[in-house]
């Protein structure tokens, strides 16, 4: 199984598509995982791991509600830092979105 972290870094890969993704990680739960798995949850789960992976930072603040001063500064990141990643002048790093989505519960 993937923890939520390898997922998004698989998710976020611009060559992957949903089903793709999908298929690839439901295949690999093992038959005799723990407990029953609702895979129809699960694919839920993963649909919205995978959209979080392929937003924009600028959809990914407004996801938040926040303005982006706000997002800044309640999650350590200089404003200009954030108006780059969102105007497109600089990329966000898969993996600081991950975090970023984690910090304000959108996973």
């Amino acid at each position: 199984m993937y923890t939520t972290a390898e997922l998004f870094a698989i998710a976020a890969d611009p060559a992957t598509s949903l089903e793709v993704f999908l298929n690839s990680v439901t295949i690999s739960i093992p038959d005799d995982a723990d407990g029953c798995v609702d895979l129809d949850a699960e694919k839920e789960r993963l649909a919205n791991i995978w959209e979080l992976a392929h937003l924009s930072m600028r959809e990914l603040v407004g996801r938040t509600g926040l303005s982006q001063t706000a997002f800044a500064k309640q999650a350590g990141i200089p404003l200009r830092t954030v108006q780059g990643w969102c105007l497109g002048e600089r990329d966000c790093p898969a993996y600081v979105r991950f975090l970023l989505a984690e910090h304000y519960k959108l996973l």
